[in-house]
């Protein structure tokens, strides 16, 4: 069995910070520590204070405050990159310069998709395997919704409701370019095309009503529409005192829930009662819980390492490759254009692939 040389770009929360029970991996170091056939051996990051901590946590003496040093000494087989995402192109060609054969990149690929094409054109052309961190690819709930979908569980996929409410850690968090859609709403974007497929078109609206902390929006609404047919509806703010985030699947025959309150799927029954239609022609159906398929527990994290290093091995994609990368930002990007265009519907794919983010901000939108 092959072992695998593993350094971590980035020792800030999902890097590393977020740890709080490494048997059940939640960070990027976690993942590859517990990974059987990776080693930890090697960690950068801008802070010394968070690289300290780092090193101690998982017992790595190889720190630096230079990421292209770590990258050029220690010869690693996986990068993880943790950082900014702005940062994100510039660390993966470097390390696939120096002969990275797989990376485990950090959502949202980049802040610009002309950087996202850039950093999957530099795996591509090197060999390296991309994976993009869109961590419910590898959750066991939304695969087994997948399979239920595909099955006919609840008929034909008609539309999908997206949620993501009060997930970036107000008031601490600075980065000025990750507003809730870039920084968690790429999560139900990824979501919404494991289910229908690539997006054809999206009208959307990306405010800043509050928070003058941000240069970026702390509201976005958008409805998108698939080339399958499907539509999809997204909610995204920063405006709740709560953590939120779900998805609803809408089908001919039923409805799939998935939220970390607790997942359900609810059936349409025929029953006797036609809730008082006097036309016996017109037939409705109620709908009635059903329990959830029962799901292993498992981390997300540690399955994607594990399966960067079978791709390295034996080829093949990862679950969430850096196009997927590119396609979930291409969303956000374009709710920021139709937003630019007075919320007018946007076509994919954006011809522009520079940052609509950095366009509004220009036009004096934020």
């Amino acid at each position: 069995m092959n072992t695998y040389r593993a350094g971590l770009v980035g020792c800030g929360r999902i890097g590393t910070l977020w740890e709080t029970d490494p048997p059940t991996p939640l960070t990027h170091a976690g993942g590859v520590a517990v990974c059987a056939q990776t080693e930890l051996v090697a960690g950068a990051s801008r802070g010394n204070e968070h690289l300290q901590v780092f090193g101690r946590m998982w017992d790595v003496d190889a720190l630096y405050l230079d990421y292209r040093q770590m990258l050029e000494k220690e010869k690693l087989d996986i990068v993880c990159v943790a950082t900014h995402p702005g940062l994100h192109r510039d660390i993966v060609e470097v390390a696939v310069e120096n002969g990275a054969k797989g990376i485990l990149c950090e959502k949202p690929l980049a802040l610009s998709l002309e950087d996202g094409d850039a950093i999957v054109a530099a795996c591509r052309r090197t060999g390296c395997v991309l994976s993009v961190n869109h961590s419910r690819r590898w959750n066991p709930a939304f695969i087994k919704a997948k399979e239920m979908l595909d099955e006919g569980a609840i008929g034909e996929l008609i539309s999908m409701l997206g949620i993501c409410q009060g997930v970036k850690p107000f008031p601490a968090w600075t980065a000025d370019e990750e507003g809730p859609l870039i920084h968690d709403a790429v999560h139900t974007f990824d979501l919404f095309r494991i289910y229908a497929g690539d997006a054809k078109s999206v009208v959307g609206t990306a405010h800043r009503r509050h928070r003058d902390e941000f240069r970026v929006e702390d509201i976005s609404d958008a409805i998108f529409n698939f080339h399958s047919g499907v539509s999809a509806v997204s909610m995204a703010n920063e405006l709740t005192r709560y953590a939120r985030f779900g998805l609803e699947l809408q089908g001919t025959d039923g409805v799939i829930s998935l939220e970390y309150a607790g997942n359900q799927w609810l059936l349409g029954v025929d029953t006797t009662d036609r809730l008082n239609e006097p036309d016996s022609r017109i037939e409705w159906y109620t709908l009635e819980p059903q329990p959830f398929p029962a799901v292993e527990e498992a981390s997300s994290i540690q399955l994607s390492v594990e399966e960067l290093v079978r791709c390295i091995e034996d080829g093949g994609e990862p679950s969430s490759n850096g196009e997927d990368g590119v396609a979930s930002l291409e969303m956000v990007m374009a709710i920021y254009e139709s937003q630019r265009q007075g919320n007018r519907p946007v076509e994919l794919p954006l011809v522009d692939r520079s940052s609509q983010l950095y366009m509004l901000r220009d036009e004096g939108h934020f």
